[in-house]
């Protein structure tokens, strides 16, 4: 056997670890649990961590709710927005530059 760093092989590095957990970008609603009322979906509860949500489903389904009249959505953090904005004004500036050199 090799040596290496005594990793598990194939687990996640510590920086990974913590993506989806809340610990990078805060926000302050992170999954909304709803249910479906026969029509539309209607928000019950906002939580912070898709855990938490999925803890208020079990117990709505613990205390007779069914289990197809409900569901958790992830909501995407105001962070991501962010980082494609600035991705497109990377992009915008490298065409940019690219076209300067070409153009002259």
């Amino acid at each position: 056997m090799g040596g290496g760093s005594g990793a598990q092989p194939h687990a996640p590095s510590v920086f990974l670890a913590g993506i989806g957990k809340g610990r990078f970008g805060r926000s302050r609603h992170a999954a909304i649990l709803e249910h479906h009322d026969g029509e539309v979906w209607r928000e019950v509860g906002r939580f912070g961590s898709i855990r938490d949500a999925d803890r208020a489903l079990n117990e709505a389904v613990a205390n007779g709710d069914p289990p197809d009249s409900l569901r958790v959505t992830e909501m995407h953090a105001a962070s991501n927005g962010l980082l494609v904005i600035a991705g497109l004004i990377a992009i915008a500036l490298a065409i940019a530059i690219v076209a300067y050199i070409i153009l002259g």
